[in-house]
């Protein structure tokens, strides 16, 4: 167990530094644009890893202990409501691969299969800066979201798992999600972005997974762009 968290804390780092190296680069050459994307659309994609952090699988374990970290990538909408506040729709897939030394239990590979479809609001931090000219805009979200989640025994692409009542392993629940992050514009139209977000899923289901089957927490860090479009006059 202990390698794998080593291994997780590792690539965390080394994300989190390359982040920050191409962010610092972006700040200093940015070009002098004000902010204000009120009555654009963006269209844009990220990815980045999800990380299991809570949720109980039974009684004594949890999906961290079991879970490794996975992929996350996704396409987003964004529409400008006004200079400090937009709106983003969404589209994000990711899975967590169980870890080698934790499966005992099944001669495949389970994993959590979870797409997402969310609805966020965003409040813009940089249109409150006092220099006007600036490109640089920290942000905080918040949102709902529909999750169909599974667990799959044979990889990503698998069918759900049975258990011993018949039901499968899966269910379409509720979520939501917070987080915030920095968004910087290489041009006027075009931003790269980093963010790091929670979402909870409300999986529990006393009468089909059991009562040891808990709610599931996750972090979600990434890093995106978004190329913006006009679409109504200012």
């Amino acid at each position: 167990m202990h390698r794998h968290d080593n291994n997780k804390e590792i690539t965390v780092k080394r994300i989190t530094l390359l982040t920050v190296a191409v962010f610092a680069l972006l700040i200093i050459y940015a070009p002098a644009e004000a902010i204000d994307q009120t009555g654009k659309i963006g269209f844009g994609v990220n990815g980045g890893l999800t990380i299991p952090v809570a949720g109980d699988l039974s009684g004594d374990s949890t999906i961290a202990d079991y879970f490794g970290l996975g992929p996350a990538f996704g396409v987003h909408v964004k529409y400008g409501v006004m200079k400090e506040v937009s709106l983003e729709a969404g589209f994000r897939y990711t899975f967590l691969k169980i870890k080698d030394d934790a499966n005992t239990f099944l001669p495949d590979e389970p994993n959590i299969v979870a797409p997402e479809i969310y609805l966020d609001g965003i409040v813009n931090f940089g249109p409150f800066f006092r220099n006007p000219n600036n490109s640089i805009n920290p942000f905080v979200k918040a949102g709902v979201g529909l999750i169909p989640w599974k667990y799959t025994e044979d990889g990503a692409g698998g069918d759900a798992i049975v258990l011993g009542n018949d039901e499968e392993f899966k269910k379409t629940s509720l979520g939501m999600n917070f987080g915030g992050g920095l968004e910087v514009f290489a041009t006027p139209d075009l931003s790269i972005f980093a963010e790091g977000r929670y979402l909870m899923v409300f999986s529990e289901d006393e009468d089909k997974f059991g009562a040891d089957f808990g709610n599931m927490g996750n972090v979600n860090i990434s890093v995106g762009l978004t190329y913006y479009l006009p679409v109504s006059s200012r």
